[in-house]
């Protein structure tokens, strides 16, 4: 799974309105379309992470509600898009997906990289957390 939580989940599961025809995988970042309902996040959007969703569904109609976890005092197992280095460890890292995080990137600053799994250099998971507030620009 893309963003796999390990621990601070606990009461945190929210039924979520999303838009129509978007199909979401368990484990992907969301984000607020602008119309305040949730579809995936992407690469470079510069659009804080609230929320990952914790099924897998394609809507059907606009407001039906995803089964999503809030992230604020979450960590996370999360996927890479490429092999993390010592050097990524403790900083901020961008998006490569919606279910990846590039621990080569860091101008939007969305995932902050606690440790990474595995040896540096070959793997490609990292712990960590989202952070909230408005991304850099």
């Amino acid at each position: 799974m893309a963003f796999t939580p390990l621990y601070g989940d606990e009461g945190k599961y929210r039924l979520i309105k999303a838009a129509n025809a978007v199909t979401f995988v368990k484990g992907y970042a969301v984000k607020d379309d602008g119309n305040g309902l949730i579809t995936n996040s992407a690469a470079g959007d510069n659009t804080p992470v609230h929320f990952v969703v914790m099924q897998s569904i394609l809507t059907t109609a606009s407001g039906q509600e995803v089964l999503c976890l809030a992230v604020e005092g979450v960590t996370f197992l999360a996927d890479c898009d490429a092999a993390w280095a010592q050097t990524d460890v403790l900083t901020e890292a961008d998006l490569a997906a919606a279910g990846q995080v590039d621990p080569n990137a860091s101008t939007d600053d969305i995932f902050l990289i606690e440790k990474g799994v595995g040896v540096a250099g070959t793997g490609t998971q990292v712990i960590g957390h989202f952070l909230h507030g408005d991304p850099q620009t």
